[in-house]
Formats: C-alpha cells, structure tokens, sequence
C-alpha cells in the first residue's frame, strides 16, 4: 500500500460529496465516480466541492475530480469507498469488475449486508479483493449547491469489519488514520446489524404516511415525525434486531446507546433522545417527498427483510419488523419480502448459527 493513498468515491450524492470533499482536505488524492453526469457537471467545471460545517478535515475548497469512467476512478487508486444506496451496491461493483486490481480496498459505506451478498459474486470470478464495511456512513451532511455541501454532523465511533473479518484489522491499519472514529467490529453480520437506518426510517415514515401524502415531506422528519407512541414502535423493531444479533453471539449497540455515543444525544428513552440530538433537529432533515425514497425502498429491502430472515433462520420472533415490511409492500405494491435480501440471498439459507460465524469470518466454509 502506497504512503500517499488514493481513494476513489462512488457516487455523487450527499455522503459521496462530503466525503469526497472531506478526503481531499485532508491531503489524500480523490476522484469522485458518478453513473450520470449532469449531478457531476458543475464539480468537473470548477474542478472541487467546497464544504463547510463539522467535517473531519474542517472547511474549504477541495479540489476532486468528477468522472463518469470508472476505469478512470478506479485505475489507480488504493481505497475504493462506496456511498451510494444498498440498491446500488450492485450497479457499482459490476462497473468496477473489469478494472479491479486485487490488493485495492472496498469498503461500503454503509453495508446493509453488502459485503456477504456481493463478496460471493466476487470470489466466482477470482477477484481476491478485501471488502470492508461501516454500519453506517460517518457524515450526516446535505448538498447545499451544484459544488457545495454542509456537514451538519459526525459519528463519534463508527464500527467497520471486513469480509472475511480475519482481515479487519488490515483494513483498520490503512483507514484507522485516515477516520480515527473507526473501530473494529466483530464481522460484517455485527455492522450490518449496528446499521440503525432501517431501525429508524421505515417505523416514522409509515407512522407519518398521511403527514408525508399531505405536506409532500414538509415536515423536520425526526423532530416533527417523532413522539412518544412512534417512539416505543421504534423501541419494538430495535429489540427484535438486538435479539437476532444476540442469536449470532453479537452484542449491538441500542438505539438509545447509538444516539448518546454518536451524536451526544440525552434523555431516558428513544423519543427523549431523538428530540434531544442537534443533528437531528436540523431544519434541513426534511422528510421524503413520496413513498418511493430510500427511507423505503432502500432500508425495508435491504434493512429490515435480512434482519426478519435471519430471524426465521434461527428462531427469533420478529413481528413488528415482519408488520412494517407488509404494510409497505401494501403501500407501494412491491412484494419487498420478495425482493429483498433473504437468508438465501445471501448465501446463509440452511447454515447453522456456527457456521455463519464462521462464514463472516473466514470468507468461506
């Protein structure tokens, strides 16, 4: 691995910007990858992102570079991050295929069980490439022009493993100072699991779904979206999931623990916490304009359907994250249970809880 490391950031949106950004603050080389150029046109032309706000690497003009090649983004970078939504995972991965050099990084930011389902599909063809992931992105930021973004929040601790985790700690040695908030998580089953987004998302959106039908998302989607009843919903899908992680051996941080460790939030339950947490509270966390947003169509198939099938792989009732899923196939006519990520598609269907273990750990059985 080269002292001066070179990253590649797929994916143009909000996290894609701010970490672009961020990384070239800091000194590192970045070329940003975008699949359709128009979101790319204005960064290519003035040759940066400025970002202000909480970031990492503080405020400023960071020079980037926008491509839509990806051979040209990947070509000849040590670290490839990947920022866009799990139902992009794919997309993005088959596009680097061709160019792939085994001893470059992927890491996805954030999993949503990425690593299992893609890691499979890369081995078939030979690719020995070390995949990592986060349980969730460490910017909470938002693009406020064509070449600007605000960072409105960091993750204080961030949980990363790789795939296979024998090789986390790797990983950490080249990242863990670029992202000093980095630390090691057990395996990937443990930061797909720690990934509150389908914890929060999913519940507030359904309970607000007049709200959001009525105001086309004009409403602070925590603040206004949040009381004490939407509370204890959350509170309900949260231990199904802390009780499949706990089937794996896997001890996961809770919503409420996750919001004082990450965000410095307080108050004695989820809804306390949420109305206490400056991030959250921003007036620019609007909620979704329609039900066809990634609150939906990325954290119900990709979230919550892998947490109620490892659920019925190992026997742990998961009836509230089981009820969203329905009701959301209702809303949106999608059979999510279907198109989502199952224990069969991610290469578990029949395993005992030993070995997935052993899986997520060495890569193999």
């Amino acid at each position: 691995m080269k002292n001066g490391l070179r990253f590649a950031v797929l994916g143009a949106g909000h996290g894609g910007y701010a970490m672009a950004a961020d990384l070239s603050l800091a000194g590192y080389e970045v070329n940003l990858f975008n699949r359709s150029p128009k979101p790319i046109e204005a960064i290519r032309k003035r040759g940066g992102i400025e970002i202000t706000g909480e970031a990492v690497y503080g405020e400023g003009f960071a020079k980037v570079k926008a491509t839509t090649d990806m051979g040209e983004a990947i070509g000849d970078v040590d670290i490839i991050m990947i920022t866009v939504p799990a139902f992009g995972h794919e997309f993005m991965i088959d596009k680097s295929i061709p160019h792939l050099k085994d001893e470059q990084i992927i890491v996805f930011n954030t999993g949503n069980f990425a690593s299992l389902r893609l890691g499979h599909k890369l081995r078939k063809i030979g690719k020995k490439n070390v995949l990592a992931e986060t349980s969730i992105l460490i910017y909470s930021s938002r693009i406020t022009g064509p070449t600007s973004v605000f960072v409105d929040g960091l993750k204080r601790k961030l949980p990363i493993a790789a795939f296979p985790s024998k090789k986390t700690k790797e990983v950490l040695e080249v990242l863990g100072n670029v992202y000093p908030q980095l630390i090691a998580a057990t395996n990937v089953l443990e930061t797909s699991l720690e990934n509150l987004n389908p914890i929060f998302h999913p519940a507030i959106t359904l309970l607000n779904a007049g709200l959001t039908e009525r105001t086309m998302g004009n409403y602070v989607f925590y603040k206004d979206g949040v009381g004490p009843g939407v509370g204890r919903t959350i509170q309900a899908v949260d231990d199904e999931r802390t009780g499949v992680a706990k089937e794996l051996g896997l001890r996961v941080t809770s919503t409420t623990e996750w919001l004082y460790l990450m965000y410095g939030a307080k108050g004695n339950n989820i809804y306390e916490a949420i109305q206490n947490c400056k991030p959250y509270l921003d007036e620019g966390e609007r909620g979704p304009k329609d039900f066809h947003f990634r609150f939906v169509t990325e954290d119900v198939p990709y979230g919550l359907v892998p947490i109620a099938s490892l659920g019925d792989l190992l026997g742990v009732h998961t009836p509230n994250i089981k009820a969203i899923i329905q009701l959301w196939s209702t809303i949106n006519q999608t059979d999510y249970f279907k198109e989502g990520y199952t224990a069969k598609k991610l290469g578990l269907s029949g395993l005992t809880e030993q070995e997935i273990i052993k899986l997520a750990t060495e890569g193999s059985l």
